[in-house]
């Protein structure tokens, strides 16, 4: 399969940072702010995104991925600082006060993991449940070791195998006789734990930077193909407080601006706010005014 590299601002790959398109909805109007309305505000005029199914307030909620939704490093699934929990603990108060939580993600997941073996302890039944999945990230991150002509072949022969496990995981949630009251799927764009920035001592080159945007922006083709997948913008917010958030030449820094990371790869209990928030906001737009 033959990709063009476009280079722009995206993730490294070792924390897999991934930057998609701009669109959360994934709904290809163009007009790169993500609401389906094309008036360019980046707001939804009227209720819910008219490309995603209203399927009225999630009763479940279910969240599957790598470390990142594992909470590796603040506490685990259910601890306070956990991204996913502060997610359901907002969706909860705000649109299904009887919200319910199961997390079964798990520290090291490739994509296939999902398929392969975290589906098999996803809850089934009646209700509408939300699965919010988080993962790519231990895909992609042997790239940041090889060179960048491997790095770029492997991508070809990784990328479609990719798309094939997440095809998996949309037949599995598409079974009515399993999810009758039907899912709502969150995939996410991967933050950039260095900020887009090429800086000492990670010293990561465009062309693998610009991979990962490639991925990500593969993940957003997906979400646009289907009307009951959104796609959370887990990238821009991200960027200028990562490793290099104190890094003034690199292009996203801000004098003052917290850092999110935990260790290298992981966020810390202010990254996991950030990626809650970023969940927060889709759950608005795909839940208000939904009836």
């Amino acid at each position: 399969m033959r990709r063009r590299l476009v280079i722009l601002s995206c993730s490294t790959l070792l924390a897999l940072g991934a930057c998609s398109s701009d669109d959360p909805f994934g709904d290809g109007d163009g007009d790169g702010d993500g609401d389906g309305d094309g008036d360019g505000d980046g707001d939804i005029d009227a209720g819910p995104d008219d490309r995603f199914t209203c399927f009225g307030a999630p009763t479940r909620m279910t969240v599957l991925g790598d470390s990142i939704t594992a909470c590796a490093g603040v506490g685990g699934p259910q601890g306070a600082g956990c991204g996913p929990k502060i997610f359901h603990d907002t969706l909860g108060a705000s649109y299904a006060p009887n919200l319910t939580y199961e997390n079964v993600a798990v520290s090291g997941a490739v994509t296939a993991d999902v398929p392969n073996n975290q589906l098999a302890n996803v809850t089934t039944g009646p209700g509408h449940l939300i699965a919010n999945i988080f993962v790519g990230g231990n895909d992609l991150q042997p790239y940041i070791f090889a060179s960048d002509a491997n790095a770029m072949s492997q991508f070809e022969t990784d990328m479609p195998a990719m798309i094939s496990e997440w095809e998996r995981i949309f037949a599995f949630f598409d079974d009515a006789s399993a999810f009758p009251d039907g899912v709502s799927i969150v995939m996410n764009e991967q933050y950039n734990p260095f900020d887009d920035c090429t800086a000492a001592p990670y010293n990561l080159s465009a062309v693998k930077i610009a991979l990962l945007n490639e991925y990500n922006g593969e993940l957003a083709k997906l979400a646009a193909a289907r009307t009951n997948v959104v796609i959370a913008k887990q990238h821009g917010s991200y960027l200028g407080h990562g490793h290099h958030y104190d890094v003034a030449s690199c292009p996203f820094y801000v004098a003052g601006s917290t850092p999110f990371m935990n260790d290298l790869i992981h966020p810390n209990g202010a990254g996991h706010g950030n990626l809650a928030n970023e969940w927060s906001k889709l759950s608005d737009r795909m839940y208000r005014d939904c009836d």
